[in-house]
């Protein structure tokens, strides 16, 4: 680039590097607002009692979460998270691993619009 002065074609390479990347990234973001609008429809009409924006938000902030998140937003008792996450598996909108002692509850929706 600089030993033939490319700039031009240098700039407009990246640019449209850019362009790219933001219309993927775009094209994710609404994938993830469709994918929470089709999850949160479904704990209304599933479990009504459960459905709250904040949980939405909770398991949709990664693409895992864990007791502790739901505990730290102050979802209720360790007791009383599990039975939201247990009924979120059962419906199978999380998918419950044990890593070490702990278990992990991941949100698959979202981890195939991230990969």
């Amino acid at each position: 680039v600089t030993e033939q002065q490319q700039w031009e074609n240098y700039i407009l390479y990246m640019l449209d590097m850019i362009e790219q990347t933001s219309i993927s990234v775009i094209k994710q973001l609404e994938d993830i607002l469709e994918i929470m609008k089709v999850t949160e429809k479904e704990i209304k009409y599933k479990q009504p009692k459960l459905f709250s924006k904040e949980l939405i938000e909770i398991i949709f902030r990664l693409p895992y979460t864990k007791r502790k998140h739901l505990i730290d937003a102050k979802f209720g008792t360790p007791k009383t998270v599990g039975k939201y996450l247990n009924a979120l598996e059962k419906m199978k909108i999380l998918h419950v691993e044990k890593v070490g002692k702990e278990k992990i509850y991941i949100n698959r929706r979202l981890m195939n619009i991230l990969e």
